[in-house]
């Protein structure tokens, strides 16, 4: 008996719980139970609501299950008292049993909230008569069901290996846990996205887990212009693209005998498999050449490079995003949303179709480059059989292949074969009446091709009665070899889409019309969309809160079948057929009854019965099958169920609709769009979760904040005046800034009536312990006081003093004459001399080499004429040091009497990168493979470890003596760190760099790349450098995928940092039942 198990469970005895299961004897003997408590029990032995009697459909639980063979029903309680000390024999009713509640051990245990839940379902589902199908009585939930429900994640992930166990050794019983679904349809994974949204995860507003289509709200007939009255031709316009499906990854599968998935070789597929692009090195050259145009490059910092490739990891590696899918019978395209060379093509090479220069097959997608497409991008591609006819974004239409029908557009030389077809192996534009038109989109047939504007339709190709003609010569014209505008006069609204198959040109109009061009005639189609009146959902649909009228969004076709769907999403289809007409073949073709007979009656195939399961994407199969996607992400296919018994009528409207069903593509979540053709391809376009890339949040530049209390006088502050003071200060005036800011030294000059005098006593007061970290000092030659300062700080703010004061060290001497000189000083320190210029001058100079500020106090306009002509000597003096010194950013502050633009991070940036910067550092950092030299002062204000190391509790004392012998470097300890990742730690501690640290390094391979990343914010994470950190894991969101999101999170981890994990535990919650499926 099974009281024993359930005992310990609910005792929480995992010792006891695992004894009973490791020494129990299982026996498979039949299901009736003297006892009375058997539960659910049916005559075979198996229980009712398991799969194992039944495969064919969902276990549903039975209600009639409840009673137990002898008439009885379940007690309350498993009986307690079978419990003995003899070993444990348990049937499988004694391990399946259910409580009063209709629910298994296995039920309860994956919904319990102890921490040891993940030990006892281990345990239980070792046990070899264990059914993990049983639905409970209340909503006919598996165990699995109530696992992601309660989200008990590690007890769902053993049930599904459990499961995958049970199927892969041949278990009768095993049917697919994660298909079961509940009373309400509901499969495993439904009922878990329904307990889960997409949030900001740094606040609490929550966000649609699906992003709503935003299309509505940007045009896609927009272009870009200049403004200038002289952009009127179409050079000067760039249309956007019409599809947008901004696809992160791309799977494929189904029929491979024309080599159209894009794999190595001609194998079918039955299950989706990822396709991976590559970028040709002209475009990597075009990307790394804007990268670098985005600002001028900061310092020359440490590279891993490749033997193959110089471009940059962040360019090599950029995710690629897809746009759009086409799949035709013998070819497949992609488009991308790079600038150029975004557009993919794969399949059967005989015939030019590619547009590759050749006719050389390939079975991996290739970039088409050449040709009239060379330094352009396609934003929208219509595949023929047997030719391609691309858009660009500057309107323009190019074509190539096969031309056997006039559908490129334009005539080629007849060749010198007999019997041989004309080809155009490269693209080539179409000119002729879309010489001045900006085409926004095309589709093709095997015989024809579409291209269209907003307001004009466009046909070529052989007139089979439907390219739309009107006129009266429609059907006495044969083959039409150059666009025609055709149906001007029958739009009333803008075209949106255009379809196109061999008997039918389909249009819909941004009034959401339905047009069909067949059979030499036109008509437009009129779907059944809601049934209810608009009286009735004003009145009695108070709850519903979308307004916009249901109406048809998208058209797609394939064969013989044509597809829309609604914007509420539901799927119809139409069926065409070429129906002769009898009478004259010369009669007029104005007349829309032609057409009507060619068409069966719109039929929905899929309505919305739940807002996850509206259609987002779908398109048109094999034999006049559908393959959809939902707002869930979820893909279903409509194939002929197997009992049909006439497999090959011709047409399938020869079909009921009960002889098809849908079935879902396993494997497949957060799919944003759907393609195939009709013989039998597939693909799949998903878009990840953008919580990693869009919700990690870099702290801003704290470098100005940091260095300021290294300035000198940064305790300077208004003094205390009183009402004799000339200029006094209303009397409860207090300061608009606290200390600690720039503005707060400035208004202290304001109000100081001897600069040099409030100087002098404050630095006599500042002096400290800390005295030692000043190495230089500077002054004028007609004052006395001299300021000290830091050399690194002057040195890379100026590359002109960098060199200078390396010529001092070399010459002990060095001059601008009129200028400055530098000396020693009679205690042996570097002084820096400015030839009689003001203090104040000395001053501001100062204060910008820290603050990229001046105290503009010029401005002030209470001040006598003599102060005024004092302060605009200051600046005079200001501008030519600024002009000798090539400090270009003070110079042009000073000039138009602005505070400067701020530049401290790029001139220290620009000084790591010169060896001669780290000559005089103080410091000597020991690394694996060389040793590095850095400025205490700069470490210690920019880095907590090096705070703590050399002003710790100690406050430095301990360092004194080293302090007192002037040639004594200390040296730190840090061998265990590489010196090329220290590398870039250092650049960071020096110029605050954020994500663009990792901008110019170039890898031999992906992974080298993330592994530069993870060292750099291990030794981040070690120096307390949360910045760096931030940054390290702001890069590495960029490239997370389901992949690789487990690896880099267990990578992380021990980061203090924590809002890569945060982001990376929301990324998995939204991509958990992929991660489960494929794993």
């Amino acid at each position: 008996m099974s009281a024993p198990l359930w005992k310990a469970f609910f005792e929480n005895d995992v010792d006891r719980f695992r004894d009973l299961l490791a020494t129990a004897a299982f026996t498979s003997l039949g299901a009736h139970s003297k006892s009375g408590i058997g539960g659910s029990l049916g005559s075979s032995g198996a229980l009712a609501g398991s799969p194992g009697t039944n495969t064919g459909t969902s276990p549903i639980l039975s209600h009639k299950g409840k009673k137990i063979a002898n008439g009885g029903f379940h007690s309350n309680f498993p009986i307690r008292g079978a419990e003995t000390q003899h070993t444990l024999s348990l049937t499988r009713a004694d391990v399946n049993i259910r409580d009063s509640s209709g629910c298994t051990l296995l039920h309860h245990i994956v919904s319990s909230a102890n921490e040891n839940a993940i030990v006892f379902a281990v345990a239980l589902l070792d046990a070899p008569l264990l059914d993990l199908y049983i639905q409970d009585a209340e909503n006919a939930w598996t165990a699995l069901h109530r696992a992601l429900y309660f989200g008990n994640i590690a007890v769902a992930q053993a049930l599904v290996d459990r499961d995958t166990k049970d199927a892969i050794g041949g278990v009768q019983t095993a049917v697919g846990l994660i298909k079961i679904k509940d009373r309400e349809g509901n499969s495993p994974f439904d009922v878990y996205g329904a307990t889960v949204a997409g949030r900001n995860i740094q606040g609490d507003s929550a966000i649609p887990l699906l992003a709503e289509n935003s299309d509505e709200d940007e045009n896609p007939n927009a272009y870009a212009n200049s403004g200038d009255g002289s952009d009127t031709e179409s050079q000067s316009r760039i249309m956007l693209p019409r599809i947008r499906a901004n696809g992160d990854e791309l799977f494929t599968f189904g029929s491979n005998k024309n080599f159209t998935l894009g794999f190595g070789d001609e194998d079918d597929r039955q299950f989706p498999e990822r396709i991976n692009l590559k970028r040709p090195d002209r475009l990597l050259n075009r990307l790394n050449g804007e990268h670098k145009a985005l600002g001028k490059p900061l310092s020359q910092v440490p590279q891993r490079r490749s033997r193959s490739n110089s471009v940059p990891a962040v360019i090599q590696y950029k995710p690629i995003l897809i746009q759009d899918v086409r799949l035709a019978k013998l070819h497949s395209a992609i488009l991308t949303d790079d600038p150029e060379a975004n557009l993919y093509v794969c399949g059967f090479g005989p015939g030019g179709r590619l547009g590759t220069g050749d006719e050389i097959t390939r079975f991996n997608f290739v970039p088409v480059c050449t040709g009239g497409l060379e330094s352009r991008k396609v934003i929208d591609i219509g595949l023929g059989q047997n030719h391609t006819i691309a858009v660009t974004s500057k309107g323009e239409v190019y074509t190539w292949g096969n031309n056997s029908f006039g559908q490129l557009g334009y005539t080629l030389p007849s060749t010198s074969v007999k019997d041989e077809e004309p080809l155009q192996p490269l693209p080539k534009q179409v000119f002729g009446p879309l010489k001045r038109e900006l085409v926004q989109g095309a589709a093709a047939s095997r015989l024809h091709s579409v291209v269209y504007t907003p307001t004009s339709l466009f046909t070529f190709g052989k007139n089979d009665g439907q390219l739309g003609l009107v006129d009266s010569d429609a059907r006495s014209l044969t083959v039409q070899f150059t666009p025609r505008r055709v149906a001007a006069s029958l739009f009333s609204s803008s075209i949106h889409t255009v379809s196109a198959i061999d008997k039918a040109t389909i249009c819909l109009l941004e009034n959401h019309d339905v047009w069909i061009f067949a059979n030499y005639g036109y008509t437009k189609l009129s779907f059944p969309l809601d049934s209810s009146s608009d009286f009735v959902k004003s009145h009695f649909l108070s709850t519903r809160y979308n307004l916009i009228p249901n109406h048809i969004s998208k058209i797609t076709s394939g064969g013989d079948t044509i597809c829309v769907m609604s914007n509420e999403g539901d799927v119809f289809t139409v069926n065409i057929s070429h129906r002769v007409e009898t009478g004259s073949s010369n009669g007029s073709t104005t007349n829309p009854a032609k057409i009507r007979g060619a068409l069966s009656a719109p039929q929905k195939i899929w309505t919305r019965k739940k807002g996850h399961m509206a259609v987002r994407d779908v398109d048109v199969g094999q034999d006049g099958s559908i393959i959809i996607c939902t707002e869930a992400g979820s893909v279903w296919r409509r194939v002929k169920r197997a009992k049909v018994k006439d497999a090959n009528a011709p047409l399938s409207t020869d079909f009921k609709p009960k002889d098809y069903k849908f079935s879902r593509v396993p494997g497949l979540t957060r799919i944003v769009a759907v393609r195939s053709n009709t013989f039998g391809a597939y693909a799949a376009l998903r878009g990840d979760s953008d919580v990693l890339k869009n919700q990690l949040n870099v702290e801003p530049r704290s470098l100005w904040r940091d260095l300021y209390p290294l300035i000198p006088f940064s305790d300077m502050a208004p003094a205390e005046e009183d009402s004799e003071t000339e200029n006094p200060r209303p009397r409860f005036w207090t300061p608009s800034v606290p200390a600690g800011n720039t503005s707060a030294i400035t208004q202290a000059v304001w109000y100081t009536k001897n600069i040099e005098e409030s100087v002098s006593d404050l630095l006599a007061k500042q002096r400290t312990a800390q005295d030692w970290s000043f190495d230089m000092h500077v002054g004028t030659t007609i004052s006395d006081v001299r300021l000290p300062v830091h050399e690194c700080i002057l040195a890379a703010r100026s590359t002109t003093l960098s060199r200078a004061l390396s010529t001092f060290r070399a010459e002990y001497f060095f001059t601008i004459p009129k200028i400055l000189t530098i000396e020693y000083d009679k205690h042996g320190n570097i002084l820096l001399l400015f030839t009689e210029m003001d203090f104040l001058t000395v001053f501001n100079f100062v204060l910008y080499a820290y603050t990229d500020a001046v105290a503009d106090v010029g401005l002030q306009t209470r001040q006598p004429p003599q102060v005024i002509l004092k302060y605009r000597q200051v600046r005079s003096e200001l501008m030519q040091i600024a002009v000798h010194l090539g400090m270009p950013m003070l110079e042009q502050a000073v000039r138009t009497q602005t505070q400067p633009a701020r530049s401290l991070h790029e001139d220290l940036d620009r000084a790591v990168g010169e060896p001669s910067y780290f000559e005089n550092g103080d410091v000597e950092i020991l690394l694996e493979g060389a040793n590095l030299k850095a400025h205490s002062s700069i470490l210690c204000r920019r880095c907590p470890f090096f705070e703590g190391l050399f002003q710790g509790r100690a406050a430095g004392q301990w360092m004194t003596a080293r302090r007192q012998q002037a040639q004594d470097v200390v040296q730190v300890d840090l061998n265990h760190i590489n010196s090329r990742i220290f590398e870039f730690v250092r650049r960071h501690i020096y110029s605050d760099v954020g994500e663009e640290l990792f901008n110019h390094i170039t890898c031999p391979d992906f992974e080298s790349f993330l592994d530069l990343i993870l060292d750099v914010m291990s030794v981040a994470n070690e120096l307390m450098l949360d910045r760096l950190s931030q940054c390290c894991q702001k890069v590495l969101g960029e490239y997370v995928e389901n992949r690789n999101v487990c690896q880099l999170l267990n990578a992380v981890a021990p980061c203090s940092v924590t809002g890569f994990k945060q982001a990376a535990l929301e990324y998995i919650c939204l991509n958990l039942e992929g991660m489960m499926e494929n794993q």
